[in-house]
């Protein structure tokens, strides 16, 4: 098993989503589509897996998708247990195994990504392809002098949602968080009444993560010997930082193919779900023909 100790038991329950039983919290997902090669949607901070619905519903006519809820997040409730990086990339390792039973697409979103990052380093068996929006490794723009003002600017909002958070704001922070991530006002007014529910459910899985130091930097020279496809995208409507962290990352590969989502910002695969899904979709297909030549 990866990462030690682990002891994940297929449990489907009658009537109701699929879990994986870790004995102290279960891992809770769903599959949909009817064939195909597999594909993993990680959702990123705050979200669960049902802002991927819309996007899901269309990449099921060609894929058999996995979708899940990180642990903290939407049905996968936690006590004592941590939502560290390591333990995330643990929970998605198993998900593969158990579930996806081989090596699979990876599309990610924000800490999402990031997690599919650090798999994809330690596990790259498990990793067919990499579709990564926007991960939020703001440390990787510390010392930057191009991006000095974006570096700033993501730190004064992780330090005002923390704020917020601690003093138990869930809705004030995920309000500056959605806001803040966007280049202009009026972001989480375009969030569906479902999403921004789910923002301020998950709040206190996004403090335990805002303050992962790992969440936030990753040495990206590991990654110089990774051959297998990997997209970066971006929001033509998102925070300067995050374009400025995606061309850190792009660094970081042999070759990185890159897509700009004109028109959305942070959010994608909620706000624009039909066009997520065609870029997510054309991506993956691209990187099945790299694989077999």
């Amino acid at each position: 098993m990866f990462n030690g100790g682990w002891a994940f038991r297929f449990d489907p329950g009658a009537g109701r989503m699929p879990k994986l039983d870790r004995g102290t919290f279960r891992l809770d997902y769903e599959e949909s589509g009817g064939g195909g090669e597999r594909m993993a949607l990680v959702h990123g901070s705050w979200g669960d897996r049902h802002q991927w619905d819309p996007a899901a519903a269309k990449l099921a006519a060609s894929y058999r998708v996995i979708s899940y809820d990180r642990r903290g997040h939407g049905a996968s409730p936690i006590a004592r247990e941590t939502v560290s990086l390591a333990e995330q990339v643990s929970d998605l390792s198993e998900l593969i195994s158990m579930v996806g039973r081989g090596a699979l697409h990876v599309v990610a979103t924000g800490t999402g990504a990031t997690i599919a990052l650090r798999l994809a380093l330690l596990r790259p068996e498990q990793v067919l392809s990499l579709n990564l929006h926007e991960p939020t490794l703001a440390g990787l723009l510390e010392g930057d002098p191009t991006a000095v003002r974006a570096f700033q600017t993501l730190t004064e909002l992780d330090a005002s949602v923390v704020s917020r958070l601690r003093a138990g704001d869930r809705l004030g922070a995920a309000q500056a968080f959605v806001n803040g991530a966007a280049a202009e006002p009026g972001g989480w007014a375009q969030l569906p009444p479902a999403s921004q529910a789910s923002f301020v459910q998950n709040a206190p899985a996004t403090l335990r993560e805002l303050e992962d130091a790992a969440l936030r930097q990753m040495e990206l020279l590991p990654f110089a010997t990774h051959r297998e496809p990997i997209v970066l995208t971006g929001g033509s409507r998102s925070a300067q930082g995050f374009a400025a962290i995606n061309e850190h990352v792009a660094t970081g590969f042999y070759h990185a193919l890159r897509y700009s989502f004109e028109g959305a910002g942070h959010f994608p695969h909620i706000t624009h779900p039909d066009q997520f899904a065609v870029v997510a979709g054309e991506f993956c297909r691209f990187a099945s023909q790299h694989a077999t030549g």
